[in-house]
C-alpha cells in the first residue's frame, strides 16, 4: 500500500465488476486533544469516503481487520467527542457528500491490520460483497423516504419520557440548592442563584431596554452649556428658531386672509 503525506493510500472498488477505482486515505488517529471515545491506538482515521458508504458498509468492509467497536462520521476532521444520542427522531443528520470516518477497533491489532492491508490497483479493496451488498441509488432513496416518515405515537412517547427525566433532574437540582442554602453547623450559608431574588430571564428585549436606560442616564450626566460661548450660541440658536416660527406664522395668516371669502348665507 502506497503512502501520501503521512496517509496510507487504499484503492477501493464498489464491487468486483466495477471498473472505477477510488482511493481512501487513512492513518492512525493522533491528536493533542484526547477523546475517550476515539482512543489513539485503536482508532483509524479515514478520508475521502463517498456519500453512499454508510455505517453498515464500512463496518462490513473493515471487519476483516478486526472487531469494530464504533464508527463515527463527520463532514471534516474533528477531535471533539461525538454526541451520542439514543433518540430515533431527535438526532443530528449524517453528513452528505464526501466525509471522514473514525473507525474504532476493539483491540490495537485491528488498527495494525488495517494499516498493513496489501491492496493495489490490480487487487483493490472491495466495499460491496454478496454477504453485504451496497444499496443502489433507488433503494437508498426509498430507505431515506421511509426513515423520514414520523410515527406520532413513538414521537409522543419519546417526548414524554424525556420530559419525565428532565423534571426529575430539575427537582434533584432544586432540592440540592435548597439544602445548600441552609446553614451548616458553623453557621455558614451557601449563596446560590435562586436566593430570595433569583432575578429575571435576560431576553433580547430586556437587554435592549436596559441599554437604552443606561444611554439616557449618560446623556443626563453630560454637562450642557457649561462654557460661556456655549451659552451664547444656545441663546442665538433659540432666537433664530423663534424668528423662523414667527415668519412661518405670518405667512400662514396672510394665506388665510387671501383665501377668505364673503359668505352671507
Amino acid at each position: 500500500m502506497e503512502e501520501c503525506a503521512g496517509f496510507k493510500v487504499l484503492p477501493v472498488k464498489v464491487n468486483a465488476g466495477s471498473k472505477v477505482i477510488r482511493h481512501l486515505f487513512m492513518k492512525m488517529h493522533v491528536v493533542r486533544e484526547k477523546c475517550p471515545l476515539k482512543p489513539e491506538y485503536q482508532t483509524l482515521f479515514v478520508v475521502n469516503i463517498p456519500d453512499y458508504c454508510d455505517n453498515q458498509v464500512i463496518k462490513h468492509a473493515f471487519r476483516r481487520c478486526g472487531k469494530i467497536k464504533a464508527i463515527y462520521f463527520h463532514k471534516e476532521a474533528t477531535p471533539i467527542e461525538p454526541e451520542v444520542i439514543s433518540s430515533k427522531y431527535f438526532c443530528p443528520q449524517s453528513p452528505s457528500g464526501f466525509k471522514v470516518a473514525y473507525i474504532v477497533f476493539s483491540h490495537t491489532s485491528g488498527l495494525d491490520n488495517a494499516l498493513s492491508l496489501k491492496c493495489t490497483e490490480s487487487n483493490p479493496f472491495i466495499l460491496s460483497t454478496d454477504a453485504a451488498p451496497l444499496k443502489n441509488v433507488v433503494k437508498r432513496w426509498c430507505v431515506n423516504y421511509n426513515d423520514n416518515i414520523i410515527n406520532p405515537v413513538e414521537v409522543q412517547s419519546e417526548i414524554d419520557s424525556y420530559m419525565v427525566d428532565y423534571d426529575e433532574k430539575s427537582e434533584i437540582r432544586i432540592q440540592a440548592e435548597k439544602e445548600a442554602e441552609e446553614e451548616d453547623n458553623e453557621g455558614w450559608k451557601t449563596v446560590t442563584k435562586r436566593g430570595r431574588n433569583p432575578g429575571f430571564a435576560r431576553k433580547e428585549t430586556i437587554t435592549k431596554n436596559i441599554l437604552k436606560r443606561e444611554a439616557k442616564k449618560k446623556m443626563k450626566k453630560t454637562l450642557k452649556n457649561f462654557y460661556r460661548f456655549q451659552i451664547k450660541e444656545s441663546k442665538i440658536n433659540q432666537l433664530m428658531e423663534l424668528r423662523n416660527k414667527f415668519d412661518n406664522d405670518k405667512t400662514k395668516i396672510d394665506l388665510l386672509k387671501q383665501s377668505r371669502k364673503f359668505k352671507p348665507f
